[in-house]
C-alpha cells in the first residue's frame, strides 16, 4: 500500500528501520491488523521525531553510573529462542531483539515489549509509553518479537503443518524464556549489566498487552508488573459487538444502517443483473462472491472509529469522523448510493486492487515467511476468533448480516489445511487465563472507550473493573474519548482529549508498584 512505502521511507529518515510492506493475506482480521500497524508507527513517528535530537545526545555521552550503549539504537540482535517449549527439546530459532539502555540506571526496571502481531520496530525504544515510563524511572525497554512475525521465525515456511508452534502458550514462554536468560544476552549485546535487583515490567498493546497481563499472572516471580493497553482479555469467535461501539462513535450510523437493510435486500433478491450494478457502482466489480462483496464494505468505518484521532487543537487537520460521515449529507441519493460513492472513492485515492485485496481466500496457498497477516489469522482461526461480524436482529446493523463469523472463519482450512476448522478454541484460553476477570495483580489496564476492542477488556464491565482494581492490587483507567492503544502509541506531544491524564496515571500506578517488595 502506499502508505507503507511513505512510512518505510520516513523511518529510514530517522535511521529507525521497521518491517512494512509485507505481502498480506487478506481476510477481514488480517486487513485490520495491517491497518494497525501502519496508524501504530505513524504515532511513533511523530513521537520519534521530537525526541531524536535528545537521543542523538545521550549517544555521544556518558549517562549514570553504567557503560552506556553506543551501538544504534535500529541494530537488532537476536536470542536463541526455543521452537516448541513443551517438547522438551533445545531445538531454538534466531528471535529479534531491540534494545535502549541509553536511560538505565543500576537497579531500574526493565520494560519487555513482545511485539505482538506486528514486526518489532526500534521506534518503540525512541518513542510511545514505555519509551517514556522508562526515561522517568531510570529504565531500560528491550523488546522481542513475536514469533512468526517480521524476521523470527522457527520454520523454513508458513505451510499448515509448520504453524503449530504459533501459540499463546508458546508466546509466552518466549517472554519467561528470554527474561530468565537476559543478563548475558543483553550484556554480550551491548556491554550493560542488567543489575540482579531489576524488576521487569511487561508491557504491550493491543493483544501484545494482553499477552503482557498474561505473562504477568503465568510467571508472577519473573514479572514484578505490567503495562496492559487495550488488551482483549477475552476470546470470543463471534465478536459481533465491536460494530455496537462503532454505531456509537459515528453519528451517521443511522444513515449506514439504512444503507446496509437495502444492500441485504438486494442482496437477498439473487438478481444478478441488480446486485453486479451495485458492485459497479461501489468499484467491487472484481469481486465475485457476495459475502465478499459486502464484507469489503466495512473497513472504511471501522479503521476510523479504532484508529480515531481527533484533530490537534488549531491545527486545522480534517475530522476522521466528520470526514466520513459526510459523505452520507447528499440527501438527492437514498444512504447506499452515498455508500457506494465514499467507497468507490476511497478504492480509488488508495489504489485498492479489489480482486486481491477482499476476495476471502486470495493469498491462501502463498506458504513463504515474511507474511505477518497470515500468521495472525492463524491465531484468529485457532485460538482468539474475534470475528467482527453483523450483530444479530433486532440490534442495528452496520455491516451486511452475510459478514458472519462462518464467513470469516470459513478460508481457514483454505490457507491451512483441513484440520482447522475455523472453530477456535475460546473456551479453553477463557478458563485458563479467566476472561474478563483474570487473577492477576499489580496491572495496569487502560482503555479507550471509543475503542470496538474495549468490549472485550476488563473495563468494559464496571463490576469486573471494580473486582480487577480491588485492594489497590490493579488499576484500571478509562479514557472517554480515546480509541484503540491511543496511551501507548499517541505523541507524547498531544496533551487533549485525556491522553495526558491517562499517561500521569500510567507513570504513578506504574512507580508504585515498582515500589512494592
Amino acid at each position: 500500500m502506499p502508505e507503507g512505502h511513505l512510512l518505510a521511507r520516513l523511518l529510514l529518515a530517522l535511521g529507525l528501520v521497521g518491517v512494512i510492506g509485507r505481502s498480506w493475506a487478506v481476510p477481514l482480521a488480517v486487513r485490520q491488523m495491517q491497518q494497525r500497524t501502519i496508524w501504530a508507527e505513524r504515532q511513533l513517528l511523530a513521537g520519534a521525531s521530537a525526541v531524536r535530537t535528545e537521543h542523538m545526545a545521550i549517544g555521544r555521552a556518558a549517562r549514570g553510573m553504567v557503560r552506556q550503549q553506543t551501538r544504534s539504537l535500529a541494530t537488532p540482535f537476536y536470542f536463541d529462542q526455543v521452537v516448541d517449549h513443551s517438547a522438551g527439546n533445545l531445538t531454538t530459532f534466531k528471535q529479534r531483539v531491540f534494545i535502549n539502555a541509553n536511560y538505565y540506571s543500576p537497579g531500574g526496571p526493565v520494560y519487555l515489549l513482545n511485539s505482538g502481531e506486528t514486526p518489532a520496530s526500534p521506534s518503540y525504544l525512541v518513542a510511545g509509553e514505555p519509551f517514556t515510563l522508562a526515561k522517568a524511572t531510570g529504565g531500560m525497554v528491550l523488546i522481542i518479537e513475536h514469533r512468526y512475525y517480521g524476521e523470527s521465525y522457527p520454520v523454513a515456511d508458513m505451510s499448515g503443518p509448520n504453524m503449530r508452534y504459533l501459540t499463546v502458550d508458546n508466546a509466552l514462554e518466549d517472554i519467561a524464556h528470554f527474561i530468565r536468560n537476559a543478563a548475558p544476552f543483553v550484556k554480550s549485546a551491548i556491554g550493560v549489566d542488567i543489575s540482579p535487583g531489576s524488576k521487569w515490567v511487561a508491557v504491550g498493546g493491543s493483544y501484545s498487552a494482553t499477552l503482557a497481563a498474561w505473562a504477568r499472572q503465568k510467571y508472577p516471580a519473573l514479572i514484578h508488573a505490567a503495562y496492559s493497553s487495550s488488551a482483549p482479555v477475552l476470546a470470543r469467535a463471534d465478536f459481533f459487538q465491536y460494530d455496537e461501539v462503532v454505531a456509537q462513535a459515528l453519528p451517521c450510523a443511522p444513515h449506514i444502517a439504512e444503507a446496509i437493510q437495502v444492500l441485504d435486500r438486494i442482496l437477498d433478491s439473487g438478481n444478478r443483473t441488480l446486485i453486479n450494478s451495485w458492485k459497479r457502482a461501489f468499484g467491487l466489480q472484481a469481486l465475485k462472491d457476495d459475502a465478499d462483496f459486502a464484507g469489503a464494505l466495512t473497513d472504511q468505518m471501522s479503521y476510523t472509529v479504532q484508529y480515531y484521532m481527533p484533530p490537534a487543537p488549531g491545527s486545522g487537520a480534517p475530522d476522521a469522523i466528520a470526514t466520513l460521515c459526510g459523505w452520507f449529507n447528499n440527501s438527492k441519493n437514498i444512504p447506499l448510493q452515498n455508500m457506494a460513492d465514499m467507497t468507490a472513492a476511497h478504492i480509488r485515492a488508495s489504489n485498492i486492487d479489489p480482486a486481491s485485496a477482499y476476495s476471502s481466500g486470495a493469498g491462501a496457498t502463498n506458504t513463504s515467511l515474511h507474511q505477518d497477516g497470515r500468521a495472525w489469522y492463524y491465531q484468529t482461526c485457532t485460538q482468539f476468533g474475534f470475528w467482527q461480524a453483523a450483530p444479530p436482529m433486532p440490534r442495528q446493523r452496520l455491516r451486511s448480516k452475510y459478514v458472519t463469523a462462518a464467513w470469516q472463519s470459513k478460508p481457514c482450512g483454505l490457507f491451512f489445511g483441513s484440520e482447522i476448522d475455523g472453530q477456535p478454541d475460546t473456551e479453553a484460553l477463557n478458563r485458563q487465563f479467566g476472561g474478563f476477570a483474570p487473577n492477576v495483580t499489580r496491572v495496569v489496564f487502560v482503555n479507550g472507550l471509543r475503542d470496538p476492542w474495549s468490549q472485550l477488556s476488563v473495563s468494559v464491565n464496571e463490576t469486573t473493573s471494580k473486582e480487577i482494581a480491588q485492594s489497590d492490587h490493579n488499576v484500571v483507567i478509562t479514557m472517554p474519548l480515546a480509541s484503540h492503544v491511543t496511551d501507548f502509541y499517541f505523541a507524547s506531544t498531544r496533551t487533549d482529549f485525556g491522553v495526558d491524564i491517562a499517561r500521569q496515571s500510567i507513570l504513578a500506578a506504574i512507580k508504585r508498584f515498582l515500589a512494592e517488595d
